[in-house]
């Protein structure tokens, strides 16, 4: 009877054990599977940011290549002319110049009598010595604070102001010194995104691509030569396009992004005046985000946003029959400006 129940005790804590281990077990894998699926999201939305990056920057080089900019004001420094300062105060002067020269003749009379006061005073004690030395200090000190008036008043007075900017007022040249600064400190970004980029489905071919392309645009930027940089621009974002395909990004950014890559070519042809060209490329990108009218899953607000920007980019392709560079860029730079917002 002992014996059995010994067995019974002995296959009881076999089970219990195993049933821990199994327990245990099931707890780490629970654990690690958590952990994986939390660094998926983590690196999943890191690549996102990466990505969105990447489009942000190189919109801002296409754009530069117009002087395109979304804020519509400018602060602007004007100094005024000393001179002119100047010539107020001296017309207010002379208005009193005859009540000065009396006070400068009582004044030079009184000197004279002061000066036999003072010569007879001198020899009587050496505290008025000092008191001749604090004020020779204080004309020194008047002297220096003259000095710097002066200076001052040639240096002149910075007005700062708000000026407003639109395609129709700004320069037409080209900051090439800014465009080459952001190409250069994108290329602090880019190790870091090629790395995260590897571990995604993104294909690795077209990430060796994005970075040589890269290189050629910054071979061509330094040369400053726009149509070609324009020109490199639309096949790095080309495969920035592909980047949206392999990662499984929403329909509504794959078609966003190929609208946009759409309207960079027409964009990129207006210095050629190849308007036919423009108008295909402009047909093209209006037949690519008319796929988003037709999606039932829209939020109200984005639906709004998406309804403007199709009546927008409708309205650049019509620009294309006028033939006019700078219409065509202010309807360019608002429906770019819209489309941020999808």
């Amino acid at each position: 009877m002992n014996k059995m129940i010994k067995k019974y005790k002995i296959r009881a804590y076999i089970f219990l054990a195993i049933f821990l281990i199994l327990v245990i077990g099931f707890g780490i894998y629970n654990v690690m599977a958590t952990s994986k699926n939390n660094d998926k999201n983590k690196l999943s939305e890191k690549t996102e940011n990466e990505i969105k990056y990447l489009d942000e920057n190189l919109i801002k080089i296409f754009n530069q290549m117009n002087n395109i900019k979304y804020e519509s004001y400018k602060i602007s420094v004007n100094t005024a002319n000393p001179s002119n300062m100047e010539e107020g105060t001296n017309q207010s002067n002379q208005k009193g110049s005859g009540s000065s020269g009396n006070t400068s003749e009582s004044g030079t009379s009184s000197g004279k009598s002061d000066e036999s006061t003072k010569s007879s005073e001198s020899n009587n004690s050496g505290g008025k010595s000092g008191s001749n030395k604090g004020e020779s200090s204080k004309n020194q000190s008047s002297n220096e604070t003259s000095g710097s008036d002066s200076s001052s008043s040639e240096t002149g007075q910075k007005k700062y102001e708000l000026q407003e900017e639109g395609i129709l007022t700004q320069s037409l040249d080209i900051d090439w010194q800014t465009v080459k600064n952001d190409v250069e400190k994108m290329y602090l970004s880019i190790p870091t995104i090629t790395l995260d980029l590897y571990q995604t489905t993104i294909n690795d071919k077209n990430i060796l691509n994005f970075n040589t392309e890269f290189d050629n645009l910054t071979k061509i930027v330094q040369e400053e030569n726009k149509v070609e940089t324009l020109r490199q621009l639309c096949k790095i974002y080309e495969i920035y396009v592909k980047f949206l395909e392999e990662n499984n990004s929403s329909e509504q950014e794959k078609v966003v992004a190929k609208t946009k890559l759409d309207i960079f070519k027409a964009y990129s042809s207006l210095d050629d005046n190849n308007w036919e060209e423009i108008s295909n490329y402009m047909k093209s990108a209006s037949e690519e985000f008319s796929k988003l009218m037709t999606s039932l899953d829209m939020k109200e607000q984005k639906q709004y946003s998406i309804n403007k920007s199709y009546i927008m980019i409708n309205e650049l392709y019509k620009a294309t029959n006028i033939k006019d560079p700078k219409i065509f860029l202010i309807k360019y730079k608002n429906t770019l400006e819209e489309l941020k917002n999808i």
